[in-house]
């Protein structure tokens, strides 16, 4: 208990000093003598360099959340940006069919392409037209680029699209300018092969690819490629000749169809 005692004894002068100290800096910088505010001022002046951590504490902190700001404005421009890219697309693809089908006098539906599928043995698009819109099968399909099927299934509501990259698709097609003619079939990556060309038959690289007066279900000269090489096979009297697609088939999403090709 002596010790403590002697322990208040020597540590209230202190006490009493730094209560005195911090009640004069409070009356100080609380004064409005003007001698006083000049005190005050060089007083900060020379001890400024004790906020300098403070402020760049703060300044780091100010930058953090303008960064979070600016980072969330630039996704929001990246995903506008995304969807303006996305609707140019588009409207290009509408301005190329309509610009197609003002050539052609084709009664055309529009669909939207809801499942990809592809099998051992079929290759196919499920679209979201059907016979309630007038969709039948053996109907043509067609990008805004050119063909890329037919219809081989029909429900009320729904189809679906036997691609050209199906390996039971065939095609009558015809070559321009020459006209000469033959059967169109799927190899790889939008490359189709064109069976049953006359050898004599005056072919060209960049020749462009059409449907043909003899096609079944395709009405004629609708687009389908350009040709890109040419084979001539030593055992036989025809040639094979090889066309790049229109069309792509790995980006479409959207597709029309060819209704009443048969009553035009």
């Amino acid at each position: 208990m002596a010790n403590v005692g002697l322990f208040n004894e020597k540590s209230l002068p202190v006490s009493t000093l730094l209560i005195c100290i911090f009640l004069s800096i409070l009356l100080i910088f609380s004064s409005e003598n003007e001698k006083i505010q000049s005190f005050r001022v060089y007083t900060t002046d020379k001890f400024s360099f004790l906020y300098q951590p403070f402020n760049w504490i703060d300044n780091q902190s100010f930058l953090m959340k303008r960064v979070e700001v600016l980072a969330s404005e630039n996704l929001k421009l990246n995903l506008e940006n995304q969807i303006l890219s996305s609707n140019e697309l588009e409207n290009k693809r509408l301005r190329e069919f309509l610009d197609f089908k003002a050539k052609r006098d084709y009664n055309f539906i529009g669909s939207d392409v809801i499942s990809k599928g592809t099998s051992s043995n079929l290759n196919a698009f499920l679209i979201n037209q059907g016979s309630n819109n007038g969709v039948k099968k053996n109907d043509p399909v067609l990008s805004s680029r050119g063909i890329i099927g037919k219809i081989i299934a029909v429900s009320d509501n729904h189809s679906s699209v036997q691609l050209v990259s199906d390996g039971n698709f065939r095609l009558s097609v015809k070559i321009m300018p020459s006209e000469s003619e033959g059967i169109m079939r799927w190899r790889s990556n939008q490359i189709c092969e064109v069976f049953e060309v006359k050898k004599t038959a005056k072919v060209n690289i960049g020749d462009i690819v059409l449907t043909s007066n003899l096609s079944s279900y395709f009405p004629p000269d609708l687009p389908v490629g350009k040709v890109i090489s040419i084979y001539d096979k030593s055992d036989s009297f025809n040639k094979i000749v090889r066309l790049e697609l229109y069309a792509d088939l790995s980006t479409i999403n959207q597709l029309f169809i060819i209704v009443d090709a048969d009553g035009k």
